[in-house]
C-alpha cells in the first residue's frame, strides 16, 4: 500500500484443527475481515470472525492492541482497518 493506506493484517492457519489465538494489532477499532480462504464461495466450511474483529487495548506481539481470531484450518484472513 501506500502511505496512508489502512493497515492489512495477514493470519494462516495450515494443519487442522481450528483454532482461537490472539493476533497483535497496530490500532483500536474495527477491522474487517477482507478475504477468508474458509468462506463458502472458495469451497471451504465457512468458519471465521463474522467479517471483523474489534481491536482490545491488551498489547500483544509488539503492538498496542490484539483481538481473539478464530483461524480455520487450512486457510489464510486478511483483516483491514478501519
Amino acid at each position: 500500500g501506500k502511505g496512508g493506506d489502512p493497515e492489512v493484517k495477514v493470519a494462516g492457519k495450515m494443519p487442522p484443527p481450528e483454532r482461537r489465538i490472539r493476533l497483535g494489532l497496530k490500532g483500536p477499532g474495527q477491522w474487517a475481515e477482507i478475504l477468508n480462504t474458509d468462506a463458502d464461495i472458495y469451497g471451504g466450511g465457512n468458519r471465521g470472525n463474522m467479517g471483523g474483529l474489534t481491536a482490545e487495548p491488551t498489547p500483544w506481539q509488539g503492538q498496542s492492541h490484539s483481538a481473539l481470531v478464530t483461524l480455520p484450518p487450512l486457510s489464510v484472513l486478511y483483516f483491514r482497518q478501519g
